[in-house]
């Protein structure tokens, strides 16, 4: 399993430096970044998570981003780990503002009233990873976000994977991201606190995200 996910990783790397050379590189106006509503973007990350029930470990993550506005943006993350993974119900919602962007522009027509409240479903449930940017300059911003809504599952070693896959609990998470923007090419250390709402085990997790934003 692990293997196909370094795999799947190696190959979303490659194909984003192949697609990095088809966009026309990115020079803002001004001397800080302005980013745009309906500006996305698709991340992977190795990871380090701190205090889980195998101490500490690594683990790789996938990102999408979408901006609701030029400095607000929805993300959903998942992580998986060796007996581990988080992911949060921005999951399902933000791949979907990615495919149909134009869905937020107060123009855009839905074929049917199920589809127009199926769409406000999804854009609800994306809210639950929230994150605010900051430009420091021209290609640099920081962002501070909060996850209110993550599902955390881990599991230790020393039970059997089939027997005890571990434990699932909702859970909070807050942390900051520095994005550096090369073009439409991104690196985004971040570190983050993240706290069970009912078994209250707390833990910290930190990486870096590589990725391309699409205009």
């Amino acid at each position: 399993m692990k293997k196909r996910f370094i795999f799947s990783i190696i190959i979303i790397l490659s194909c984003s430096i192949c697609l990095y050379s088809q966009f026309e590189y990115y020079k803002p106006d001004t001397n800080i970044i302005n980013h745009h509503k309906g500006e996305r973007s698709l991340s992977v990350s190795p990871s380090l998570l701190i205090n889980t029930p195998n101490g500490i470990q690594l683990a790789g993550g996938l990102k999408t981003r979408f901006f609701v506005s030029n400095r607000l943006s929805l993300d959903a993350d998942f992580v998986l780990g060796r007996r581990y993974a988080h992911f949060g119900p921005g999951l399902v919602a933000v791949p979907f503002l990615l495919i149909k962007p134009n869905a937020l522009n107060s123009d855009y027509e839905f074929d049917t009233l199920g589809d127009y409240l199926f769409f406000l479903g999804f854009y609800a449930l994306s809210f639950e990873h929230i994150a605010y940017h900051i430009p420091l300059k021209q290609s640099i911003d920081f962002s501070p976000y909060v996850t209110l809504l993550r599902i955390r599952s881990a599991g230790a070693d020393e039970f059997p994977a089939a027997g005890n896959p571990g434990s699932a609990h909702l859970s909070f998470a807050t942390g900051i991201e520095l994005n550096r923007y090369f073009g439409r090419f991104l690196l985004s250390p971040y570190v983050e606190y993240n706290i069970g709402y009912r078994d209250h085990i707390s833990g910290i997790n930190l990486g870096i995200y590589c990725g391309i934003s699409f205009q």
